[in-house]
């Protein structure tokens, strides 16, 4: 089974999978209600439907039950039959999903040079500066995709920005500002796993 890990944070739990198993494969893995059942079948893709799967047996660890995955009006995603807070991302290779008391929103994405060749659509401010290689510009990308995640939708990725580049080797924390209506300062975590960055905020 190809479960990386799971991390037990303040108030939070992660998991991370590595996709390795097609849908085929997962589908035993896990016990669909019939409502998730007419959700799957009308997943087309193969891809998408080992995302989803893995997405949910991955949930089904950290919570040890079946849980059912709703989305409000904007697609973020919310447990059902619970009260915690869900974020769930994909990479090309990887899926994590974190429970936490609070909002949060997470992201994860394989380092590549997709990143650097838009980096004009997101990069802002000192950003412009230091953001040089593949490894930054996935970084910046996965802070704002988790920003992104927890306002929800109608935030540009312009309207958030690290203030401060730390340096990344294997992990760092970042102070990361969201310019929607009023500047709220939020604390951004972000760690090397194998070739994918995982960021991830709370609260």
């Amino acid at each position: 089974m190809p479960l990386l890990f799971t991390q037990t944070l303040d108030g939070a739990v992660l998991g991370v999978w590595s996709k390795q198993e097609t849908a085929e494969q997962l589908l035993p893995m896990i016990d669909l209600c019939d409502s998730d059942k007419a959700v799957y079948e009308q997943i087309g893709n193969d891809r998408r439907r080992t995302e989803w799967l893995a997405s949910r047996v991955l949930l089904t660890v950290l919570l040890n039950r079946n849980a059912i995955i709703g989305h409000d009006a904007d697609g973020k995603p919310y447990l059902v039959d619970g009260d915690d807070f869900i974020s769930i991302s994909h990479s090309k290779n990887m899926v994590a999903v974190m429970l936490a008391k609070s909002n949060l929103g997470i992201d994860i994405e394989q380092i590549s040079p997709r990143t650097t060749k838009v980096r004009h659509k997101f990069l802002t401010g000192n950003e412009l500066d230091w953001c040089k290689t593949d490894i930054e510009h996935t970084l910046v990308w996965t802070v704002k995709e988790s920003a992104y995640k927890l306002i929800g939708s109608g935030l540009e990725h312009t309207e958030v920005e690290i203030e401060l580049n730390p340096g990344f080797v294997q992990t760092a924390d970042y102070d990361v500002v969201i310019r929607k209506n009023a500047a709220v300062r939020k604390k951004c975590h972000s760690q090397l796993i194998d070739d994918n960055i995982l960021s991830y905020i709370i609260g």
